[in-house]
Parts: structure tokens; C-alpha cells; sequence
């Protein structure tokens, strides 16, 4: 999910030792830029948090000592780099290459942790229907095989210019890469939210069904408030429903084949799911609410 961080200004093979152009210079600064947003994803994605089981939780502790190792492995490479931009020596170059590589491989190894914890978090949903799950799943799958052979071909970089190219391959596949991870994110808090919102109109039938079954037992006066709560409930499902249509319209976004589109339509998509998990919450307490009355005539 990134570019090449960096590996521009190298520019040269190793057996060259010409001087770095001002281009050069300026396309590592965007580079370095595009990692921030590389990270920035990363943590978006787990401050929206999923129910938290032992077998994703495993998997989590290792993509948190993977960004360890990764994060000790991008300053590693920073050093080399600057270490050959100011004494341009084959041996400074050597290790500049040897830093590159290390520096891919660890960042493939991480991406590749943070589809094993989505894969996990797939495996322990019990919300999610078994077609949905095989077609995240499938997502998933494709994205582990391209990374993996991604590393692979870690084994045929023999120069910088080499490191560069295959990093680029990775850029170009990023906003795929992307757009499935959130497709997969989003997909299980939407079968959270459906499984909440299965229980809710289960709870809110049995009250509905209870009042018309013992409306005898209530005075005018107190029946209109209980209608009256019954339709603020179904008001908050409605509202609820509301949100869903809008994040599922919004999800086509997800696949568009723009980064930035697909940034921003995440942020908008988690704004929309916890506006309808409120919704939800609130409704909720309005239904514990009518039970009590309901079964003690307050």
C-alpha cells in the first residue's frame, strides 16, 4: 500500500556514481509523503475497532511487531540513503541496495500482517453470511498471493535501479490493495450493524405485539404514549436504514481506482457507520425503556 519511500533519488545502478539531480531530490520528498499516508491508513483503519477474539488478537500483536521491525528497518535504509547522497562510494551504495531491500521486504511483510488480522476477523464473525465472507475472503486471498510474490522478487534486485522498479510494481498496485482492505473493513461492521439491527426489529415486534395484545389494560391517556414511544422506536430504525442506503451507495466509491477518492470516501463510510450504530444505541434504550412500562403498567 505504498511507493517506492525513497527509492527515487538513488536513480543509479550499481556501478554508477553521477551526481543526483534537484528532480530526483523532490520526488523523495513526495515519497515520503505518500508513506505518512501509507501509516495514516494503517491506524484509521484499527481506530475503528472490531469485537477483538483470540485468533485476530494473536494476529494483531504480530502486525504490531512487524511495524516494529519495519519502522527499524526505514531508518535503517533513511541512514543509507543519506550516507551514499554525500559520500557516493560503491561500498556506501552496496549498502544503500542491501538497506532497500531489507526495507521492501519488511514493508510487503507487514502489509501482509494486516490481511492476516482482517483474515482472521473474517474467520470469527459470526454476523456475516457465508457468501459475504467467501468474497472478502477471496479479496483477501488475492491481495496475500500478490504480496507474497511481491517478495519474491526481492531475490532479483541486483541494483538500485532494480529496487526501484519493483517497489514501483507495488505502487501500482496500491489503491487495489487499498480498496479491498476497506471493502473488507467495512463489510464486517456492516454485518455488525445488521446483526444489531436484526435483534432490535426482533425486540421491537414482541413490544408492538404485546401492547395490541393487552390494549384493555391501559387507560387512552397511558396507550398514547406507548403508541407514541413505539413510533419514536421505529423512527430511530428508520433513521438507522437511512445511514445503511447512504453507506451502501458510498461503498462504490470504495473501488474507484483513485487513492485519494478512496480515502476519503472511507472516512465518510466510518462517519455513516457509527451515525447509524447511535442511532441503534439510542433506539435500544428506548425499547428497555417501553418493556419496563410494559410489564409493570408504569
Amino acid at each position: 500500500m505504498a511507493d517506492a519511500y525513497g527509492l527515487g533519488p538513488y536513480g543509479e545502478t550499481l556501478g554508477g556514481s553521477s551526481p543526483l539531480s534537484g528532480t530526483k531530490e523532490r520526488k523523495y520528498d513526495t515519497i515520503r509523503m505518500d508513506m505518512k499516508k501509507v501509516l495514516f491508513i494503517f491506524f484509521l483503519a484499527f481506530f475503528f475497532p472490531l469485537k477483538i477474539f483470540a485468533s485476530s488478537q494473536t494476529a494483531y500483536q504480530e502486525y504490531l511487531i512487524e511495524y516494529d521491525v519495519y519502522r527499524t528497518a526505514l531508518t535503517d535504509f533513511k541512514v543509507a540513503r543519506t550516507e551514499y547522497l554525500k559520500y557516493k562510494t560503491l561500498a556506501s551504495q552496496q549498502t544503500a541496495l542491501e538497506k532497500t531491500k531489507t526495507m521492501l521486504t519488511s514493508r510487503s511483510q507487514l502489509l501482509l500482517n494486516y490481511l492476516s488480522v482482517l483474515n482472521e476477523k473474517l474467520n470469527e464473525s459470526t454476523a456475516m453470511t457465508p457468501s459475504n465472507k467467501s468474497l472478502y475472503q477471496t479479496l483477501i486471498t488475492n491481495e496475500t498471493q500478490f504480496l507474497k510474490n511481491h517478495i519474491g522478487l526481492m531475490r532479483s534486485i541486483g541494483s538500485l535501479t532494480d529496487a526501484e522498479n519493483v517497489s514501483q510494481q507495488l505502487t501500482s498496485h496500491y489503491a487495489i490493495l487499498q480498496s479491498n482492505t476497506y471493502q473488507t473493513i467495512v463489510g464486517l461492521k456492516m454485518a455488525e450493524l445488521n446483526a444489531l439491527d436484526t435483534t432490535y426489529y426482533d425486540l421491537l415486534t414482541k413490544n408492538y405485539t404485546f401492547l395490541q395484545t393487552n390494549r384493555s389494560s391501559y387507560t387512552t391517556e397511558r396507550l398514547t404514549i406507548l403508541d407514541r414511544w413505539l413510533l419514536q422506536i421505529q423512527n430511530k430504525r428508520d433513521l438507522f436504514k437511512q445511514k445503511t442506503d447512504e453507506i451502501i451507495k458510498e461503498n462504490s466509491v470504495l473501488k474507484s481506482s483513485s487513492s485519494t477518492e478512496i480515502v476519503a470516501s472511507y472516512q465518510r463510510i466510518v462517519k455513516l457507520l457509527s451515525e447509524a450504530k447511535q442511532y441503534l444505541t439510542e433506539g435500544t434504550s428506548y425499547i428497555q425503556e417501553l418493556t419496563t412500562s410494559l410489564q409493570y403498567g408504569e
